[in-house]
């Protein structure tokens, strides 16, 4: 914990808790800090959808200046494929791999016998499944997905992007925003979620790094 403590900082933009209507982070301040990850994690399934969106401002008491970002990360997986009956060449970024069972994923990379998936729904793949790609490619899935713990980039667009929460519970997000991505004088830096219009339980939280000050404890970051 103490290499934790002397090399980045948490902030909590909003404990766990049910997100309906909306709402907005707390203000993070950049002042000491060079780079700030907002993560948002979801919990159960609702039916509705939110956008996410980063605002600027100079104080930690009001941000009403949008902060353009392009990038954002999602949650992803690795699932191992074998018995290729249909052949085409490696799937391309952006196709859906579907299993016999309803599983959905979406693919980041295909690297010949495994895909990176990511927007996965919350049905599971089963071992020797058929799997059927988007683009014409048929398979058996060789084993569970596995790694679901690693992260995807993903672009995003017009400065947002939706958290589809029906296909998206029990998911992590994160916006990687560096102070230099703000339009001076502005230090300071918030995320707001849109109204899911259902009941959607999320927590998310600021981490901290490349600080001005190292130490014990660390400079806090909702203040300036």
């Amino acid at each position: 914990m103490e290499g934790y403590a002397k090399k980045y900082h948490l902030a909590v933009g909003w404990n766990p808790i049910d997100k309906n209507g909306g709402g907005s982070s707390d203000i993070i301040c950049l002042k000491n800090y060079q780079m700030a990850e907002f993560w948002i994690i979801t919990g159960a399934a609702v039916t509705a959808s939110a956008a996410v969106t980063m605002w600027q401002g100079q104080s930690v008491a009001a941000a009403a200046t949008a902060l353009g970002f392009t990038r954002y990360f999602d949650s992803g997986c690795r699932l191992k494929y074998d018995t290729v009956t249909v052949s085409t060449a490696a799937a391309a970024a952006g196709e859906t791999v579907t299993g016999a069972g309803a599983a959905v994923g979406t693919v980041y990379e295909d690297t010949g016998g495994e895909v990176i998936l990511y927007n996965r729904n919350e049905t599971a793949y089963i071992d020797n499944e058929v799997l059927t790609f988007s683009g014409g490619k048929l398979a058996a899935a060789y084993g569970t997905l596995f790694d679901e713990d690693i992260m995807i980039p993903r672009v995003a667009t017009a400065n947002t992007f939706t958290i589809t929460l029906v296909h998206d519970a029990n998911r992590r997000f994160m916006v990687p925003i560096s102070a230099a991505m703000l339009t001076p004088p502005n230090d300071c830096v918030m995320l707001t979620i849109g109204d899911p219009g259902t009941p959607s339980l999320m927590c998310c939280f600021a981490v901290l790094s490349e600080p001005r000050y190292h130490g014990i404890p660390m400079p806090s970051a909702i203040y300036n």
